[in-house]
């Protein structure tokens, strides 16, 4: 094995990289703001800001999923390892997946005043299960398709260099195949040459790092331009994101040095690196609550008749800042709760 692959496996030896910290938090706070879909969404959002974040945050947010799984790895070798490893990670993404999503599937028929059968609770599971895009918690589908990938990563990462670079260019040639809904096949053909080239440059972290700041400035021009032509002729003709299809590989590649050059020049500014560290430390958490705050603070309004009433540019500001404040709070208040009862254990424990 070459030192390269041994730096890579020996993920206690890393330090954090701050660059790519906020990378994941500006992708979790698109992710928020392109969910504000609520009904009274004006023009510039429905067709320039909502349109411009789909066209590229979901690459950009499976890309830097790959990234940490490769980076954080820590090594599977052994068959019992690798179920040892699967069962951590069901825990963590599909325990929870299945059950937020049949808690969805349980309170939708309440608040429309439908009747809850065992019938439509098992049809609820097996959309769950099979169709996670078409459940009532459609918005869940990224853990299901990223409990996909972390499946596969000790296999993928068994391969040869040169075999995980064949395998990204032919993922590229994946993306242009109109994959079925079924088991989210369309989002792995979608998504899997993100997740093969955030692998890639996880291993070659060090050339990244070391390439000039004008390189990714000029690397970047695309995406500006294209973003540039988006708010401008895109909204003014109805621009679709989902028509582009594969083209889409084109907008998410080109996302990339952009995000990367702008979070190594946020990095300087204390607060917006605290914040956005803040949120990319409980992204996990924010993406399992965000719908939940945002359904619930429209909701609220909608009950005493404000929904319409208040602004758009404001909705949006306040259930993008509830839906991560919200739950960056409860992962501390639950941090003291644990931390407490260590401390307290001991000393419980010497007084019996």
């Amino acid at each position: 094995m070459s030192s390269k692959k041994e730096k890579i496996a020996t993920a206690s030896s890393k330090p954090r990289l701050v660059a790519v910290d906020l990378m994941v938090g500006l992708a979790m706070l698109l992710v928020v703001m392109g969910h504000m879909s609520v009904g009274v969404e004006p023009e510039w959002y429905a067709h320039g800001m909502r349109q411009w974040i789909y066209s590229f945050h979901m690459e950009l947010f499976v890309f830097l999923s790959a990234f940490l799984i490769r980076y954080s790895y820590k090594g599977v070798h052994s068959p019992l390892e690798y179920g040892q490893y699967i069962w951590r990670k069901f825990k963590k993404f599909f325990l929870w997946f299945l059950v937020i999503g049949m808690g969805i599937a349980i309170l939708v028929p309440l608040f429309r005043h439908e009747s809850l059968t065992a019938d439509r609770l098992w049809q609820s599971f097996r959309t769950l299960l099979l169709y996670p895009r078409y459940s009532e918690a459609s918005f869940l589908w990224y853990i299901y398709i990223l409990f996909g990938f972390y499946l596969v990563s000790p296999l993928f990462f068994a391969l040869p260099q040169l075999g995980r670079v064949l395998c990204c260019i032919a993922a590229m040639f994946l993306a242009m195949i109109e994959g079925n809904q079924l088991l989210c096949a369309y989002d792995f053909c979608n998504y899997t040459f993100f997740y093969c080239l955030g692998v890639l440059c996880a291993e070659w972290i060090e050339e990244i790092r070391g390439a000039k700041r004008w390189l990714w400035a000029l690397l970047s021009v695309p995406f500006v331009v294209f973003s540039v032509w988006l708010f401008t002729d895109g909204c003014r003709y109805g621009y679709n994101y989902t028509l582009l299809g594969w083209w889409s590989l084109l907008t998410g590649v080109a996302s990339l040095p952009f995000f990367y050059l702008l979070s190594l020049w946020l990095q300087k500014i204390k607060w917006v690196r605290q914040a956005l560290t803040a949120i990319s430390e409980n992204c996990y958490l924010i993406y399992l609550l965000q719908m939940f705050i945002i359904w619930g603070v429209c909701h609220l309004l909608n009950s005493v008749h404000l929904l319409p009433q208040v602004p758009f540019a404001i909705l949006l500001i306040v259930n993008t800042i509830l839906a991560i404040l919200i739950p960056i709070l409860i992962a501390e208040a639950y941090k003291k709760l644990t931390k407490q009862k260590k401390v307290e254990d001991p000393i419980q424990k010497g007084n019996r």
